[in-house]
């Protein structure tokens, strides 16, 4: 459990200098904590996986220590070397978690600072500074800040016992508090054998035991922060009775399932400090006499004044500057469509009744995903159909096909391959998303489907060969074998040969390991126990909470050009990691021609690959956490665009800001880099305002919603919560954050294992979060987008997934489909209120030199208005997102601009077109090697 850092202090005094100064003592505690301190932080910075950098460390604590020696002047006129204040800001850097911004972990720097000065008792603070700062910081910034996640501590006994042995041998025996220490690891056992007797029937005893005996920050508490010697009790009886009313208080938040225990048991009773401090003195003085000599004196006055000010210009700064609440109008509405007018719906099916029991109580977990969305014109109508994957749905809702028939209805195509592989779950697996690829070039729609628990499948349409819409299964003949654990199979053309290759990414490992034979994992039917106590089958969840690597292996298939692919080593083509593969994303970041990958991993860091001529990958990865390949954050969704319009495609990853993971989405920004291979990657989700805080952010799409010129994001969330399994018992205490932090103490040799996770029938992860609609502002350089889905209506409280922009009445703007995992998904019309220019492209490539859906071309429209030239870049993408594939078409809005545009077309594989005059508000179909276009 995390908590605070807190050195004790010095038990000698300060020795001032000639010059005034005070200097600690060389036998003054303070000095070797501050060195087992800065190990820590490197540790923490080099193998442990802080999500934090050296320099953010630095400035937290330099600032800290400034604010502590200006203040220190001020107020006693006295030169401070401030040990103590660095520290404690130290500790801040290390402890809290916050969202990609430096200037956020200035406020608790001056809580911890500020309180030092304003909150004392006869001139000296009551409550110990950094786990005030910590405690304060949690209260008051609604999830903007939390706790640094239990998991980056490392999680192991070595660790454990590397605090323990660092503070017994360098000053726990030298500050006397040996009966504080003892009787509170006494009483914590207890109480966490009552919590594990509690919690029995939710989490395994054991995995809560080991999970707290292997967590560093339980021990850190106990050597560091307790042992304080300013603000823990002298005598050996004060000592044993502090920590036993302490380990009630936290016994008592831990009932109420909060996941802060440790800081605000530790805030209520330093409350308690203060108020029983000053209520005596009260009694002995009188009210009048105690409060003139205190709370009224014009020192106290004027140190609440400094502090007060101080934090109201941060708050200025950040509210007025950085992070301003902005206004706006959106000229467009996204209007909800009933099931009834579009005829796309689906049914809850018992699909949790069917897995196997042993892993039943985190089935939810297991089948939380999969709710996937594919756009493409299947029949050649020149209408845009739509493609569903379900899997909680019933067997007939699980995978569907919808005809477009104009005017938003849609109508079932039975597709009886596809269902022939999608209703048996025990036997296939599950289908878990979809996209549509013309991979032979014969000019029609084929589909992948991915699959979990399962084989993926590949299905070519043969509306060419026989004039229907009828997909038939190919995948033995294509040679797209394996078991696997897919969300998504991405199609691009790799080696720019003119045909399309496909990459499928794995979350979980599909072979269980320890098995001496391959052993494909299907939670529908799991191994039996070769001999007593074999648990080698729920071995398969990740081994790391921000490095998992236990992920299974990308599959590359490279397109023969007969209908065949050839599988390819990913370690010798430079893709040998195994992470938790959730999405990829396709374009050309340093702009040579090669297709380049962004795959978004979950409980781990993303892998960036860029195509070294089609010959091998090359995965970059920065020096420091917050570089690209560093993030160690829980990519979700990886959706590709131009969000500057400078030219380089841009990447905004979905993530996770909740309690234990304020962390945020990430946008990362692309430049020209000094060497031309290697672009410059910045991220910017903090400044351009879109973190998705306080969300549990899935899929996202990007597209120019109201036609202005700039790309904008619907972001889709919520995770899980009981509307299939509800239990009245858990009334008020469904809330499964809490569970799952215990098992975030633990280490892999817990966690990885599924039947050690906690009960989560009946209970919710964040469940039912408003979607998100950032609008994209144009050309700022702070606060780009701004979240205006209550303006439009697409504030939906839902568990959402997958999220997909095409304009299915073919009227110029973009229309929105969005899956839900635990219901129908959500259609909405565009209704754009405001006259806008816009352009729609479809290319056909000749199906030699460029496959014939030009995915990887780029297209680049460009016009003059008022003297200065504006230019828009778009690739083709096949998917773009977590479950998801846009309209194949693409889409430009021009604002108010009037008047004909001029096209260049790259063809991806060689050659480029360029197309002057084109009129706006119509699609025009651009064809490789001539310039026909035609328009509708």
């Amino acid at each position: 459990m995390a908590t605070t850092l807190v050195a004790p202090s010095s038990v000698t005094e300060d020795r001032p200098s000639s010059g005034g100064w005070q200097i600690p003592r060389p036998d003054d505690p303070r000095i070797p904590f501050l060195g087992i301190l800065i190990t820590y932080a490197v540790l923490g910075c080099t193998v442990l996986g802080f999500n934090r950098n050296p320099w953010q460390i630095a400035l937290t604590t330099l600032t800290g220590g400034l604010l502590d020696m200006i203040l220190a002047w001020v107020f006693r006129r006295e030169k401070i070397v401030p040990l103590s204040a660095m520290i404690s800001c130290t500790s801040l850097s290390l402890l809290l978690n916050y969202s990609h911004d430096y200037v956020i972990l200035f406020f608790p720097v001056l809580l911890t600072i500020g309180s030092k000065y304003v909150l004392t008792f006869k001139g000296r603070h009551v409550f110990n500074p950094s786990m005030f700062g910590v405690a304060t910081s949690l209260l008051l910034s609604r999830d903007l800040i939390t706790t640094a996640p239990a998991y980056q501590w490392g999680g192991s006994l070595a660790m454990s016992a590397f605090i323990v042995m660092a503070a017994l041998s360098m000053f726990a025996f030298r500050i006397r508090r040996t009966a504080l220490i003892l009787s509170f690891i006494g009483f914590y056992l207890v109480q966490t054998a009552l919590r594990a007797h509690i919690m029995r029937y939710h989490l395994p005893p054991e995995a809560l035991f080991l999970g707290t005996l292997t967590s560093a920050p339980f021990f850190i508490f106990t050597f560091y922060m307790l042992t304080d010697p300013q603000t823990s009790p002298r005598t050996p009886r004060g000592q044993v009775a502090f920590a036993f009313v302490l380990t009630l208080v936290d016994l008592y938040l831990h009932l109420k399932e909060s996941v802060f225990t440790f800081f605000y048991a530790a805030l209520i009773m330093a409350t308690g400090k203060f108020l029983f401090l000053h209520g005596r003195e009260i009694l002995r003085a009188g009210v009048l006499s105690h409060v003139k000599a205190s709370l009224l004196s014009r020192q106290w006055f004027g140190r609440l004044a400094t502090c007060a000010s101080l934090g109201a210009g941060l708050m200025g700064v950040y509210r007025g500057v950085l992070h301003p609440y902005i206004q706006v109008d959106p000229p467009f509405k996204l209007s909800a469509l009933p099931a009834s007018r579009t005829g796309i719906d689906s049914r809850m099916g018992d699909l949790f009744h069917q897995v196997d029991p042993r892993v039943q109580h985190v089935a939810k977990w297991l089948l939380s995903v999969g709710d996937a969305v594919a756009v493409a014109d299947v029949d050649g109508d020149g209408r845009m159909d739509l493609f569903l994957t379900n899997p909680l749905k019933q067997p007939e809702d699980r995978c569907v096909l919808y005809r477009n028939q104009g005017d938003f209805r849609f109508e079932r195509l039975p597709q009886p391959a596809i269902a022939a592989v999608t209703r048996d779950p025990r036997r296939f697996g599950l289908a878990s998303g979809a996209s549509f690829a013309d991979f032979d070039d014969d000019g029609d729609a084929d589909l992948f489907l991915a699959f979990g628990y399962g084989k993926s499948r590949l299905f070519r349409n043969m509306r060419i060969e026989t004039g229907r819409t009828d997909f038939r299964e190919t995948t033995s003949d294509a040679g797209v074998t394996g078991h696997t654990m897919s969300l998504g199979g991405q199609w691009f053309d790799f080696d720019a040969d003119g045909r399309l290759d496909l990459i499928v990414g794995n979350s979980v490992n599909p072979l269980i390991p320890g098995y001496s034979r391959p052993t494909p994992l299907n939670i529908f039917d799991l191994p039996r126990p070769a001999y007593p106590g074999d648990r080698r089958m729920m071995r398969f969840m990740h081994n790391g909470w921000h490095d998992a690597d236990n992920g299974g292996e990308k599959a590359l298939y490279h397109n023969l050009g007969d209908g065949r692919f050839e599988a390819l080593d990913v370690k010798k083509m430079g893709m040998p990691e195994t992470h938790w593969t959730l999405a990829i994303g396709t374009a050309d970041f340093n702009q040579d021609g090669f297709t380049d990958l962004y795959l978004a991993s979950d409980f781990g860091p993303d892998d960036v690959y860029l195509n070294h001529e089609g010959k091998r990958f090359e995965r970059i990865a920065g020096q420091m956490f917050g570089a690209i390949g560093r993030d160690t954050y829980k990519g979700m969704n990886a959706t590709v665009a131009d969000f500057d319009r400078n030219g380089y495609q841009d990447v905004y990853v979905s993530n996770v800001h909740h309690s234990l993971q304020a962390e945020g989405s990430l946008l990362w920004m692309l430049k020209a880099g000094r060497d031309p291979f290697h672009p410059e990657w910045s991220d910017e989700a903090g400044t351009r305002g879109v973190l998705n805080e306080k969300r549990f952010g899935w899929g996202a799409a990007a597209g120019d919603l109201d036609n202005d010129g700039w790309v904008d994001l619907v972001q889709a969330n919520g995770m899980v919560d009981d509307r299939l399994d509800r239990n009245p018992a858990y009334a008020g205490h469904t809330d499964y954050w809490y569970v799952n932090h215990k098992l975030m103490q633990s280490g892999p040799e817990i966690h990885t294992y599924a039947d050690m996770w906690g009960d989560l029938r009946g209970r919710t992860i964040y469940p039912d979060e408003p979607r998100r609609v950032y609008l994209n502002r144009g050309p700022l350089e702070q606060n780009q987008f701004v979240d205006v889905a209550r303006q439009v209506g697409c504030d939906d409280p839902e568990n959402s997934r997958a999220v997909a922009f095409a304009d299915f009445d073919d009227d110029g703007d973009l229309d929105v489909v969005i899956t839900n995992q635990f219901a129908p998904p959500s259609v909405y019309r565009n209704d754009l209120m405001a006259r806008r220019s816009w352009l729609g492209i479809g290319l056909i490539g000749d199906g030699r030199v460029t496959n014939r859906q030009a995915i990887g071309s780029k297209v680049i429209v460009s016009w003059s208005d008022k003297g200065r030239v504006f230019r828009q870049v778009q690739e083709v993408h096949a998917m773009n997102g977590f479950g998801s594939q846009d309209d194949p078409r693409l889409h430009f809005g021009l604002g108010t601009f009037r008047g004909t545009v001029d096209v260049t077309v790259e063809w991806h594989g060689g050659g480029t077109t360029v197309h002057r005059g084109l009129r706006l508000d119509a699609y025009h179909v651009l064809q490789q090697p001539s310039a026909t276009v035609a328009a509708r």
